[in-house]
């Protein structure tokens, strides 16, 4: 009973300390100031504007390039299908921001790719039309080229574990495809598009590293203005404060549409959907349709980073580039570590004492993930500053607040891998041991911990990959002088150095790589 409940208090006094930020930055939706009243009367509505267009936009794509994917792949064979069923979940392998430089560098007036193609055309820029990419409307293509796997792989699982028996009868009612499509295929998928596409949007609004590139205002991109140009702390934790209402109302929205029907077969009517071989024209189609989305979204920035890379490595990999690479491999392992721990304590405390109170203090630690980066951030410092002139100590803007920031963030996604691996281990294992005598330490230790381990490297290696990929957070909580490689390619690229990027950016998506490789050969032996 002891463990128990020195379980449960510190699961308290973790839920505690994670909310602290976000009750502060809620406290202060309601102030005011002459700083407040300018960002009112000049940006703020530009802010909520370009928001909600963001909103829309990826909203948009993200559906039709993922829906439109994941049902070709999972109601057909054709050509390449095989290879497509993993290739376009590969966007999620390179950070929006990344490929934002990345299609800045081709596709912008100076850009490689618009010089190439002016100088075959023999033509200016004043004679032929120009979509400009470094604008609100190029940010949303190239963010719902990377975010569009979120529709993808919902609908993709919602789809594989549909009965074909809907799919047969609508096919004896003399349906076409694309009729099957539009009127029944895209309503009994409705749930799984909603959820995905509110994933994506929430990724596009808390987006700093894009909007920064290309010059949009929105809510992050004001939050560091007001922040470092106006030194103004209480304007931008009520920025950031709006900012988390907003996401709220979002997850909400994602939650209650949940709810609604959903039109599936179950028992003995399930049966699951036998794919339709694609042939001729319909097999050209299907093939160009998956490799378009694919191609922009991984293969075209991929290969000029890796040619950006290999043109550019000698001039930046130094002694500086390798203590940048040592402290972000450092703060990714520590804080998948700690993370581990801490989201392994929230859930065993689940398993071996049953409560309402257990199940609310996760659900409530699990918020953070729902926060952008610059949120948490701006909560954190407002949360330390208070600490450091009470009790007279220095915790801003040390590595201290940053692995915080990251424990706040990342949590969720840690607790996430224990409840599922906690759910496939019959609660008769714990029973069993009870009945041997073996207290709750021992049966951690000898029963436990051996069949929980592939969740606790999971979660290690998703965090580490989350950790070292994050830039609002990183950047506003860091030390002096402190730099991780996502810092440090944002920092070139705001120094006109595109092609340099390429390198801190190349090593990011290269440990990316590596890690979801271990993830997914430690999920094949599971």
């Amino acid at each position: 009973m002891k463990i128990l409940n020195k379980l449960t208090i510190s699961s308290v006094l973790l839920t505690l300390l994670i909310s602290v930020p976000a009750v502060i930055l809620f406290s202060n939706i309601f102030s005011s100031s002459e700083n407040w009243q300018h960002l009112v009367d000049t940006v703020l509505f530009e802010y909520i504007f370009n928001s909600l267009y963001i909103m829309i936009g990826v909203a948009v794509l993200t559906a039709i390039l993922g829906f439109t994917t994941a049902y070709i792949t999972s109601l057909f064979t054709f050509t390449g299908s095989r290879f497509f069923h993993y290739a376009l979940i590969l966007p999620f392998a390179i950070p929006t921001y990344i490929v934002a430089y990345v299609y800045g560098g081709m596709f912008d007036i100076t850009g490689s790719v618009t010089t190439f193609i002016l100088n075959l055309m023999g033509k200016t820029l004043d004679e032929v039309y120009f979509f400009d990419i470094m604008s609100i409307e190029g940010a949303i293509i190239v963010m719902s080229l990377v975010l569009y796997p979120y529709v993808y792989l919902i609908s993709k699982t919602y789809l594989n574990a549909e009965s074909s028996s809907i799919i047969d009868a609508s096919r004896t009612m003399g349906l076409s495809n694309f009729e099957i499509f539009y009127k029944v295929i895209i309503p009994i998928s409705r749930p799984a598009i909603v959820a995905g596409v509110i994933l994506a949007v929430m990724e596009a609004v808390a987006d700093f590293g894009v909007m920064d590139y290309y010059g949009v205002s929105t809510f992050v991109t004001g939050i560091f203005r007001t922040w470092f140009g106006m030194g103004s702390v209480e304007d931008a934790s009520k920025l950031a404060s709006m900012l988390m209402l907003f996401i709220f109302i979002l997850i909400f929205l994602e939650r209650y549409q949940r709810r609604n029907r959903r039109y599936k077969s179950s028992g003995k009517d399930f049966k699951p959907i036998s794919k339709q071989k694609l042939k001729g024209k319909k097999n050209i189609l299907a093939f160009i349709l998956c490799f378009i989305p694919f191609f922009f979204g991984f293969l075209l920035p991929f290969t000029q980073m890796s040619y950006w890379f290999y043109i550019s490595y000698e001039d930046v990999i130094d002694e500086d580039f390798l203590t940048t690479l040592y402290q972000t491999m450092s703060l990714g392992i520590s804080s998948a570590v700690l993370i581990t721990i801490l989201a392994f304590i929230f859930t065993y405390n689940i398993r071996v004492h049953k409560s309402k109170i257990s199940e609310n203090l996760t659900q409530i630690s699990k918020l953070g993930y729902s926060i952008p980066g610059a949120v948490v951030a701006v909560g954190i410092l407002s949360f330390f500053s208070i600490i450091d002139n009470k009790l007279d100590i220095l915790i801003s803007g040390t590595v201290v607040a940053v692995i915080f920031g990251y424990i706040v963030r990342f949590l969720a996604v840690s607790i996430n891998n224990f409840e599922a691996g906690f759910s496939k281990i019959p609660q008769t294992y714990d029973d069993a041991a009870k009945t041997m005598g073996v207290d709750a330490s021992n049966t951690f230790i000898k029963v436990m911990a051996p069949l929980i381990k592939n969740s606790a490297m999971a979660s290690l290696i998703i965090i580490f990959i989350e950790v070292i990929k994050e830039l609002p957070l990183t950047m506003i909580l860091r030390p002096f002088n402190f730099d991780t490689l996502a810092v440090l390619s944002h920092e070139l690229v705001g120094q006109a150095q595109v092609i340099e990027s390429s390198v801190p950016a190349m090593f990011i998506v290269g440990l990316g790589i590596v890690s979801v490789l271990l993830l997914a050969k430690k999920m094949l032996k599971d």
